[in-house]
């Protein structure tokens, strides 16, 4: 089956049994159609005709389209909810990460917090997963114990809970019981030199509380689960794919363009490297699989001779940093990251 078709830059016309389907641009699947049309997949460029198609091919079962609403079991999502799909679905972008985590979010029994959550998400870094829980940030003592009472593990793969009902719900109380999760900026206020991030996974049914203090920046959970060490930049403010998690071949890498600015920092980075006194050797808090082990005992300039491709690995799947093989600055930036997270 073909599709016959004109296409310009304002506009798309398509002949489809019959009917003569317009759509201009600007509308939410002007991309996603002409990018189907050109690649001829007509299939796909049927789903894509209207937005209402477009949007329930990705959003199945409870999720209708009602003209520019979109509903979920008959009552229309909320206008930042609703706009931020249909802002996906003009990039081309699946939103079902966003009809995910609203269907998980109403198993949340506190109507303030399914009212207050999505303040929180509007921060920067704050990404949604592809089954709808959303990631964030913790800090946590150099060898992973909490500050606050110094008996909870949260190294990479830790799943930590309470009972609901301990925690308090008060928005009005900013530090009170119950486990803190946050932004980055609120994460980076606590533990001064003795602390490390790490990203930790949240379900939003299990968001008790976001208190009104610091802008909506924290909120306290009954449960979270710890997915790695934060590797020092932001984490992508829309979705968060598993293979943001997993080992990149270097090969693959897109090499970025540095400015003069980022070389002179670079530069700088290494002079401050050559003039600092031998490092003593490593010790690790927490141990690593033995095929990393030989890494472990290396100092900066021991690690700078490795090849990117183990040095990604080693901080991937070894040291769990989150998004090792997407960090820019080349080898001097991820060592330096290493170096940071295996006090």
């Amino acid at each position: 089956m073909s599709l016959a078709y004109t296409m310009t830059n304002e506009t798309i016309s398509v002949l489809n049994n019959g009917s003569n389907v317009i759509v201009r641009k600007g509308a939410p699947n002007f991309a996603l159609l002409r990018d189907a049309l050109i690649a001829e997949d007509w299939d796909a460029a049927v789903e894509r005709l209207t937005v209402k198609k477009a949007i329930a091919n990705w959003c199945k079962g409870k999720f209708k389209v009602d003209g520019d609403n979109i509903l979920f079991d008959g009552e229309a999502l909320p206008q930042d909810i609703n706009a931020r799909i249909l802002k996906m679905v003009e990039r081309g972008e699946d939103p079902s990460s966003v009809c995910n985590f609203w269907e998980r979010l109403q198993k949340n029994p506190s109507m303030r917090s399914v009212n207050q959550l999505w303040r929180f998400l509007d921060h920067a870094g704050i990404p949604l997963t592809p089954e709808g829980m959303f990631l964030a940030y913790k800090s946590v003592q150099a060898d992973y114990m909490d500050h606050h009472s110094n008996t909870i593990d949260n190294s990479p793969g830790k799943v930590i809970s309470m009972e609901r009902n301990k925690i308090s719900d008060d928005p009005q109380e900013a530090c009170h019981f119950g486990l803190h999760v946050g932004a980055l900026n609120y994460a980076r206020s606590f533990g001064g030199d003795n602390r490390r991030i790490v990203v930790v996974e949240i379900d939003p049914a299990d968001v008790v509380c976001v208190p009104y203090d610091c802008n909506h920046e924290k909120m306290r959970v009954c449960k979270y689960k710890v997915l790695g060490n934060h590797n020092g930049d932001l984490l992508p403010s829309t979705s968060f794919t598993p293979e943001n998690l997993e080992f990149d071949d270097p090969d693959g890498f897109e090499i970025p363009i540095l400015t003069g600015e980022m070389i002179d920092n670079i530069t700088t980075e290494i002079k401050d490297q050559l003039s600092a006194p031998e490092p003593e050797p490593i010790k690790l808090t927490k141990p690593v699989a033995k095929k990393y082990a030989k890494f472990n005992q290396m100092d900066f300039f021991q690690l700078l001779n490795q090849s990117t491709k183990d040095l990604r690995d080693y901080a991937t799947n070894g040291l769990k940093i989150i998004g090792a093989s997407k960090i820019i600055g080349g080898k001097v930036a991820l060592c330096n990251i290493i170096k940071s997270v295996r006090r």
